[in-house]
């Protein structure tokens, strides 16, 4: 990996691993019972990937001398799909850079490389939905998802990604879809630029004696207490 080194990653990884997205179940869901033959039927075939037999780095990675025992998996195929997918789901705005600047297929690689039975489903989830997004773009505009064009990734995306609109034979690919989603957002809120982007002001010491609540939180907290009818402190 050169654009990104794999002491940041694993921070990352371990960052990533607390969080409520990323966590969210703990295997991929079980494949759904097949589709009544009247219903379309997408391009999904469940793919088994080779098994990550690496071991891994025990309960407490010492992040000052970093080992990270697992090599990286994905090919410049694969992690250039996944920047063109971090873009279309985080794009640049006023606020933050782009999934792709931030390298959140780095971070994925790292996820979907790693031994342990959570990334193991993962890697097997995501693997086979980045060769769906190919089979469908090949079948639908005759070039692989990376050659298509934005409208036509997009045309891909929408086809899984409103829940109320995913068609039965879909189903599978949809999953794939909020689970890659929900590792993207939990990888670029991991990184300082997530946090700030959602205005968060934790995990920064103060110095010297503690100055109290700042006014914004209190006019918070006594509006809460209002409204519950205590009195405003």
């Amino acid at each position: 990996m050169s654009e990104i080194s794999r002491r940041v990653t694993l921070a990352w990884f371990a960052a990533a691993s607390a969080g409520p997205l990323v966590l969210e179940g703990c295997a991929a869901p079980a494949p759904p019972a097949p589709p009544p033959p009247a219903a379309p039927v997408s391009l999904w075939k469940d793919l088994t990937p080779a098994r990550v037999t690496a071991p891994g780095y025990g309960y407490d990675p010492n992040l000052n001398k970093p080992f990270i025992p697992w090599p990286l998996t994905l090919d410049e195929q694969q992690r250039g799909v996944l920047r063109i997918a971090a873009d279309m789901m985080l794009p640049a705005d006023t606020h933050s850079p782009s999934g792709s600047a931030l390298h959140i297929d780095a971070f994925l690689d790292e996820w979907f490389s790693a031994p342990y039975p959570l990334q193991q489903a993962d890697r097997r989830l995501i693997l086979s939905g980045l060769a769906w997004m190919d089979a469908e773009s090949l079948v639908r505009f005759k070039v692989t998802f990376a050659q298509a064009s934005d409208a036509q990734r997009r045309e891909i995306f929408d086809l899984v990604a409103f829940r109320a609109k995913v068609q039965p034979g879909y189903r599978r690919a949809a999953q794939f879809f909020v689970r890659l989603r929900a590792l993207m957002l939990g990888g670029f809120y991991s990184q300082p630029e997530g946090i700030a982007d959602i205005g968060y002001k934790g995990n920064n010491p103060t110095p010297g004696m503690f100055p109290g609540p700042p006014p914004e939180a209190l006019a918070h907290l006594n509006a809460a207490l209002i409204k519950l009818g205590l009195k405003p402190v």
